[in-house]
């Protein structure tokens, strides 16, 4: 095997840990979503932080819009948690949230974000670095030819 070849293999195989990545994460949310306790939530606040460029140490435009919910869990604690991807959250709002039974401080919100968002990033992750990292691996084991 040549030393192209090497570089293209480690290369698509770098390419297919993302898929794999993103693969895993949506195994993990239907997991959490059929073995989770719910509860519904309240938000107790909601905050907004402006990005930093971590090249140049300039802030950005970029706006980050945090909320902090509570909950009670299966046995009556208050719990809380925090989430960045609601959208126009306003104190008082309520929010269904899941929890692990094992610990109620590992939580998020059921519903969060665009689900066409989530759809859409996550498909194209897998179909373009999927697929470039795959035809990176066939070329260098020799599989296609280009």
């Amino acid at each position: 095997m040549s030393s192209g070849a090497i570089v293209s293999l480690l290369i698509g195989v770098a390419m297919l840990m993302g898929p794999a990545w993103v693969l895993w994460l949506i195994a993990r949310r239907r997991r959490r979503l059929a073995t989770w306790s719910r509860a519904e939530a309240s938000i107790r606040q909601v905050w907004k932080t402006k990005g930093s460029s971590s090249a140049t140490g300039t802030d950005t435009s970029d706006t980050t819009v945090h909320a902090r919910y509570a909950f009670r869990d299966s046995s009556g604690r208050e719990q809380l948690g925090e989430c960045t991807y609601l959208k126009n959250p306003k104190v008082g709002d309520t929010l269904e949230i899941m929890y692990s039974p094992d610990s109620a401080a590992d939580n998020q919100p059921v519903y969060g974000g665009s689900l066409v968002g989530r759809i859409v990033v996550q498909g194209f992750v897998i179909v373009f670095f999927g697929g470039i990292g795959l035809f990176m691996v066939l070329v260098a084991l020799d599989v296609v030819s280009l």
